[in-house]
């Protein structure tokens, strides 16, 4: 890996990540951003060769950094790098391309071993993620199925966008609209106006209806 892009905002966790990637691959040259939209300017550069990404940024989120390298550069591995380990952040960044999940919790060494993994085709998960992940599988035989968003488009989804379901499966968990904003990295008016969309839509207007929904479109189980 030559090229190591690390989306962070905290700069302590910036010099952390950094020391941990040059662990695994010292002639690596890293460039830092701190907010999203710097780092989707610094892809028309060119392809890094693997990207740390955390999830929370003070623009936005990173999941939409990754959908968008992952349309632009296929090949770039995309890591997260996060302190959420819940599902409402594992799989929808999975969805949108990630093909890695590191946990900050997790030491250097421990990171910079799962780093190293990548060039042997294991992807780095940090120990926590992997279970739960297979406790998915093992539950619904399907991760996919269970959390992608745009699997249970059909014919009755009223014409939900994909980020319109995505926040109907945060809120028919039962998370409210400030909780939504935050996992979803937008601000809270973001996160009302499409809920807002999402009830004129669907012809709804309570959480308990958005439940029933979120159940009948086969996001939630």
């Amino acid at each position: 890996m030559n090229n190591v892009l690390i989306l962070e905002d905290l700069k302590d966790a910036q010099v952390w990540l950094s020391e941990a990637v040059l662990m695994a691959w010292p002639q690596a040259r890293l460039t830092l951003y701190e907010r999203v939209g710097h780092a989707l300017t610094a892809l028309d550069l060119g392809p890094p060769d693997l990207c740390l990404v955390d999830l929370q940024l003070p623009d936005g989120s990173g999941i939409d950094f990754i959908r968008e390298c992952a349309q632009r550069y296929p090949d770039t591995f995309l890591v997260v790098a996060t302190m959420y380990d819940d599902d409402m952040h594992l799989f929808p960044a999975l969805q949108a391309g990630a093909k890695g999940y590191l946990l900050k919790d997790d030491s250097q060494t421990q990171i910079a071993l799962a780093l190293e993994g990548v060039v042997r085709g294991v992807p780095p998960l940090s120990p926590q993620i992997a279970q739960r992940m297979l406790s998915y599988f093992q539950q619904d035989g399907s991760v996919v199925h269970r959390w992608r968003p745009e699997a249970a488009c059909n014919e009755d989804d009223a014409g939900l966008s994909e980020r319109e379901r995505e926040f109907l499966l945060v809120i028919g968990n039962g998370y409210k609209t400030a909780e939504a904003a935050d996992m979803l990295g937008v601000s809270y008016h973001t996160a009302a106006k499409h809920i807002k969309n999402i009830y004129a839509k669907l012809g709804i207007s309570s959480r308990a209806q958005a439940v029933q929904e979120a159940i009948r479109m086969g996001l939630i189980n």
